[in-house]
């Protein structure tokens, strides 16, 4: 179903991983990987479900870590536990318990594999996206999330409120990045979007 993905942004020097997910990830990973020359791992947002293989992938591929720096420290020796209810903080924090340096502290406006770092807050504090113009692709780490395979005909997925972190700001954030006007839409979680008006009729279906 695509619930939890990995994004390989492909470069002439190497390939940069976005999230690599929970941490029965490593067979996947190792699999997905191989071959390649990995130049460093990116990190959506520290959130259980996208770090929990993380401080491996790093190890494995000897890549450098980047992340949000709103929530560096807290990934390095802190609580991750963003979730506004009990669900997430019982289920998704534990996902990510092992730990590692962060390499690179990312803030809006700092460039990784030829796209743009976005600020995204409101489903984690420090969640980011990652946005390329040329072509208008967008990478989001969480929702609105597909279901379908069909890129053009979306089915959405309602997730519970309290999973974010700031309800309210994480509609803002995406009803924010919809003025991009994308063409493509990549997501952490999900099947890929086409088309700026599918992607919206998701942010207004699942405003949560």
């Amino acid at each position: 179903m695509n619930i939890f993905n990995t994004v390989v942004l492909e470069g002439p020097d190497g390939d940069v991983v976005v999230d690599s997910g929970p941490p029965w990830s490593h067979g996947r990973l190792t699999r997905f990987l191989r071959g390649r020359e990995v130049t460093e791992h990116v990190v959506t947002h520290a959130h259980g479900d996208h770090v929990g293989s993380t401080a491996w992938l790093c190890n494995h591929t000897g890549a450098p870590l980047a992340m949000s720096a709103i929530e560096a420290d807290d990934f390095e020796h802190g609580s991750i536990d963003y979730h506004a209810g009990a669900l997430g903080r019982l289920l998704i924090a534990p996902l990510g318990r092992t730990r590692r340096t962060v390499d690179r502290r990312l803030t809006e406006g700092d460039i990784v594999a030829g796209f743009t770092v976005l600020s995204q807050p409101g489903h984690s504090p420090g969640l980011l996206a990652f946005w390329r113009e040329t072509d208008r692709v967008l990478i989001v780490g969480d929702g609105p999330i597909n279901l379908s395979k069909d890129f053009s005909s979306p089915r959405w997925l309602r997730m519970p409120t309290k999973l974010h972190h700031n309800p309210s700001k994480a509609v803002a954030s995406r009803w924010r990045l919809t003025e991009l006007r994308p063409e493509l839409i990549i997501s952490t979680h999900g099947y890929p979007v086409r088309g700026l008006d599918q992607w919206i009729q998701g942010v207004r279906a699942v405003a949560h």
